[in-house]
């Protein structure tokens, strides 16, 4: 599934759409709630992909926050301290195999006979939360597309 972002009135071809799948739009919207909560409203929609977005007016805005984060050195080093915390988390026992690295003949899942396609046979796989990544050329694109979309809307 992916976020297609649709400029409202965009001046460029570069307004007219931004698309990112869910593992990339999900970190890149959390990091702009982050940085700029006077211009998102609290209660935004913008996680899912109903047709809620902002108006030109508070695309430009969050345009010129990001465009300030970026050149302050402030997304490298949301991003660093992101990749610091992803690494950090302990890896999930694999669901598919119940973390004994052999599973049951599909579609059953639990403990089996077959080696564990979920984790390679190791019984554990890599945290859930590190499959949303992030990263500061993501939101240097997006804020391309905010500078020149007229507003937008999320679908």
């Amino acid at each position: 599934m992916g976020m297609d972002v649709i400029g409202r009135s965009p001046v460029s071809s570069t307004g007219e759409y931004f698309r990112n799948n869910v593992w990339w739009w999900h970190p890149l919207w959390q990091y702009c709630e982050l940085i700029a909560p006077d211009i998102i409203p609290r209660n935004n929609l913008g996680h899912s992909n109903d047709g809620w977005g902002l108006d030109h007016q508070a695309s430009a805005a969050l345009a010129t926050r990001l465009d300030s984060a970026i050149c302050k050195g402030h997304t490298a080093a949301y991003a660093q301290a992101r990749e610091t915390h992803l690494a950090s988390l302990p890896a999930e026992s694999c669901p598919i195999c119940g973390g004994s690295g052999m599973r049951a003949e599909p579609p059953a899942i639990g403990p089996g006979t077959l080696t564990c396609n979920g984790c390679n046979g190791m019984g554990h796989r890599p945290n859930f939360e590190t499959n949303y990544p992030f990263s500061v050329e993501n939101v240097r694109e997006f804020m391309a597309f905010l500078r020149d979309c007229g507003g937008f809307r999320i679908c």
